[in-house]
């Protein structure tokens, strides 16, 4: 009988040593699995900041000129830029519910988007009117700040920040969908986006049927980005559709770059209808960049500390909001020429390295850190 009982006693014992292992391990699988998330999200939120930084510095893409074809290429590489950052929002908060609630949610995002925005229109609004001097002064009524806030007069970059406040307010309405669901209920969300704002009013535009117009375009368009991103984040496809988003993504590069250059070319003017976020060749693209830096971003980043990375990473809204200012103080120091390659692309890098350093600066400063979420 006692060595029943001690049987028991040591199968006991074992049996609670696996658990501890087995929850042991399961904690460093998901601390690990946080790491990568964490050091992916940065990566791709880095490389959307140069980016948006180097289509700024190429906008004299909108003159045609000798220089307008190396234009083009770099322009439509960075057509992604801004869709990085969306598919980043729904990456990481379209679970946000299962962290914390609704309120400390609404807190977030106006500490991180709302106030830095009405601080930096500020910020700019002063550094236009008394150093550039190429801004009037207003009378600060409502309905000139209301005008500098939302017309675009006074920072260029406020439409892309548009999409993003957009996207954090439709988040808590599709958030709290039953986990279990949540893969088929956003997969079918966003294959409804993608064929009536980004298949059919392509087809249309670029056919340039103009005896007929396609009548469900809606803003809500840009939530395209925020269900692939939660897909792309939580939904583990097979090798051979992951060839098939990267094939994608090269066909829509390269046709969002062809189409463009053909109709530019044929017009002898810049053509404007391969701009647009929601076209299926910026869809496509954005989507296989964001997949294929989550699936690689490990074998990128061998030689580079992730620390590193996700330090960086945290400091990215500081460049987007502040690049602008950068970007004409740079044009005005150095006097170079605009349509310059060296102004274009190593331009772009010098401006991305002084704005990271700025805003790693302004994060140590009590209240102005406020401004560099």
């Amino acid at each position: 009988m006692d060595k029943f009982k001690k049987n028991n006693v040591i199968n006991s014992n074992k049996e609670n040593i696996f658990l501890i292992l087995n929850d042991q391990g399961s904690r460093e699988n998901n601390k690990s699995k946080k790491i990568k998330t964490l050091t992916y999200i940065s990566l791709v939120k880095i490389i959307s900041v140069f980016l948006v930084i180097l289509k700024h510095t190429n906008e004299n893409y909108w003159t045609f000129s000798q220089y307008w074809i190396s234009t083009n290429i770099m322009t439509s590489f960075c057509m992604c830029a801004v869709p990085l950052f969306s598919l980043c929002i729904g990456a990481t908060l379209l679970d946000f519910n299962e962290r914390y609630n609704i309120k400390i949610y609404w807190k977030r995002r106006i500490k991180k988007v709302v106030l830095p925005i009405l601080g930096w229109n500020i910020i700019y609004y002063f550094y236009r009117v008394y150093i550039l001097k190429n801004f009037q002064k207003i009378n600060f009524d409502f309905i000139n700040l209301y005008k500098l806030y939302f017309n675009n007069q006074l920072y260029p970059i406020i439409n892309s920040l548009r999409i993003f406040i957009f996207g954090y307010m439709i988040i808590p309405l599709i958030a709290y969908v039953d986990k279990i669901n949540k893969i088929k209920v956003y997969s079918y969300c966003f294959l409804t986006l993608l064929i009536n704002q980004s298949i059919i009013p392509y087809l249309i535009k670029f056919n340039k049927f103009d005896i007929i117009s396609w009548p469900y375009n809606y803003n809500l368009g840009y939530a395209i980005y925020i269900f692939a991103g939660y897909i792309i984040q939580n939904y583990e496809f097979n090798k051979m559709f992951k060839i098939f988003i990267y094939i994608s993504g090269i066909i829509g590069l390269l046709s969002r770059l062809i189409i463009a250059h053909y109709l530019t070319l044929k017009s002898g003017e810049v053509d404007k209808s391969q701009v647009r976020y929601l076209n299926l060749p910026i869809v496509l693209y954005s989507c296989a960049v964001f997949l294929f830096t989550k699936e690689h971003c490990i074998h990128l980043l061998k030689k580079i500390n992730n620390k590193f990375i996700i330090k960086l990473g945290s400091l990215t809204m500081g460049p987007f909001f502040l690049h602008y200012i950068c970007i004409w103080t740079y044009f005005s120091l150095i006097n170079t020429h605009e349509y310059t390659f060296n102004y274009r692309f190593f331009g772009a890098i010098i401006i991305t390295i002084i704005c990271f350093i700025i805003t790693a600066i302004i994060k140590k400063i009590p209240f102005l850190n406020n401004l560099v979420p």
